[in-house]
């Protein structure tokens, strides 16, 4: 999964300015979120753009503008909904590097499988494609002459004295349906100004308490890039550290409907706290959080290797997972299931790794990454000579993973099946694995500290 997510990154940023080129003013209040800059400190995303930033130029416009009303929307499954032929006319219009476009759209259909839309939730390179592909719908906005903002796929468009709502509200949910997008009923609803103040002062109260709140809103910060010295990152962190985090993780599963995303701040708290006692409830209850499953991921990862934890052996708890529910169907949830053997949090033995069913190339790309972890140097031996039969992702994993094979040996098979591949960035590619041998865990930890977001 590291792999793709790499690769997919990596793709992605190279036509990071092409496609901030397509979208409104970065100077006006419309699309707030992800503005693509690039920087020397490596951070691609414009400064002053995190969600409570939005909060305050809402706040700013508010005082400063003249409105009667403001629409409250919000995209419903957003990244869920984005059709891939979307996708496809979007980055063939926004940029000449054609080959970047090939290879960004080919690993979306591998991650997404049959279907055609959704791309991979989160992530530097689906927002930045995200952003993107709601440029029409901002440009929408702005040749109606409407005043609105967005934070990804959150809504708010001013309405003037004698302007009519609804008006609005059907130019939208009309601009989003030929996108493929709907409209969430249950958060859309109309706000006089006075109301819209009200909310705006009361946004950060929630159902927690004053302390939880508190620290909740350091973690936001966190979340949503915000840069701060370590002085006040480490405050924040302390923050973190004075609630029950499992309590709250357990109460907010509780509910009738779940809060996504407070449920994710809970587990990106757990990470940024080393909250090992978190390990028991996890195992216990992996079945019902495999919604979470990349969370859980990064969470383990992220405990193994500050020391927190030792070898977990929770393998018996993965495999019935991977043969039936949503860990059988969800070629995402798969993936990263796998991943926990691709990172070595828990142990597999080549017996059982053989057993796992391949059911998308997917999972063919994490099955040889973990026989390249395990050192399975039988396993290598039987494939290296039907790499042609492995489809296109999975000889690129095929190349890393085989390094496992001895020096001379591994040496002689990449120079065989070099001359055959034909992909821009192929040969280059092969040597960079050529470097890498031997070190296959080691690769795998440094290119997972990249992807983990």
């Amino acid at each position: 999964m590291f792999l793709d997510c790499l690769m997919y990154t990596t793709a992605v940023i190279e036509i990071a300015d092409d496609l901030e080129k397509i979208k409104g003013p970065v100077t006006s209040l419309g699309a707030f979120a992800y503005r693509y800059e690039q920087k020397d400190s490596g951070s691609i995303f414009k400064d002053g753009r995190t969600y409570r930033e939005w909060l305050a130029a809402q706040q700013n416009y508010a005082e400063e503008n003249e409105f009667d009303k403001v629409i409250f929307t919000d995209i419903a499954d957003f990244y869920q909904r984005i059709y891939f032929h979307r996708i496809e006319n979007l980055l063939r219009s926004a940029t000449s590097k054609k080959h970047l476009v090939r290879l960004t759209e080919g690993i979306i259909k591998k991650i997404r499988g049959k279907q055609s839309y959704g791309i991979p939730v989160g992530g530097t390179a689906s927002r930045l494609i995200a952003e993107a592909v709601l440029s029409d719908f901002d440009h929408s906005m702005e040749a109606e002459e409407y005043h609105f903002s967005r934070f990804v796929d959150d809504i708010r468009i001013y309405i003037k004295d004698g302007e009519s709502p609804y008006r609005a509200l059907s130019l939208v949910a009309e601009t989003l349906l030929s996108e493929g997008l709907t409209l969430n009923a249950q958060k859309t609803k109309v706000l006089d100004k006075n109301d819209y103040l009200a909310f705006l002062a009361s946004e950060s109260n929630d159902t927690f308490e004053t302390t939880e709140k508190e620290a909740l809103k350091a973690l936001a910060d966190l979340i949503y890039f915000e840069e701060g010295n370590q002085e006040e990152i480490a405050l924040q962190i302390e923050k973190l550290q004075s609630l029950n985090l499992i309590e709250m993780l357990e109460k907010a599963l509780a509910e009738d409907y779940w809060d996504f995303g407070k449920v994710r701040s809970i587990f990106r708290a757990l990470r940024l706290t080393n909250n090992e006692d978190c390990v028991e409830y996890i195992s216990k209850n992996l079945e019902t959080l495999l919604p979470f499953v990349k969370d859980i991921v990064l969470l383990l990862d992220a405990l193994r290797k500050n020391g927190m934890i030792s070898a977990l052996d929770i393998t018996d708890r993965i495999l019935p997972l991977l043969s039936s529910g949503a860990g059988h169907a969800v070629p995402v949830i798969r993936a990263w299931l796998l991943e926990i053997f691709v990172r070595g949090i828990s142990p597999i033995s080549a017996k059982k790794v053989a057993e796992i069913a391949k059911l998308s190339e997917l999972d063919g790309r994490q099955i040889v990454l973990i026989n390249g972890v395990i050192k399975n140097v039988v396993y290598f031996r039987k494939n290296k000579t039907r790499f042609e039969q492995f489809g296109k992702f999975e000889q690129y994993a095929l190349i890393l993973a085989a390094s496992c094979l001895p020096a001379d040996e591994y040496e002689t098979w990449l120079g065989a099946i070099k001359p055959g591949l034909n992909g821009p960035l192929d040969s280059m590619y092969c040597d960079w694995a050529r470097s890498k041998h031997g070190s296959l865990e080691q690769v795998i930890s440094s290119l997972s500290t990249i992807v983990n977001e």
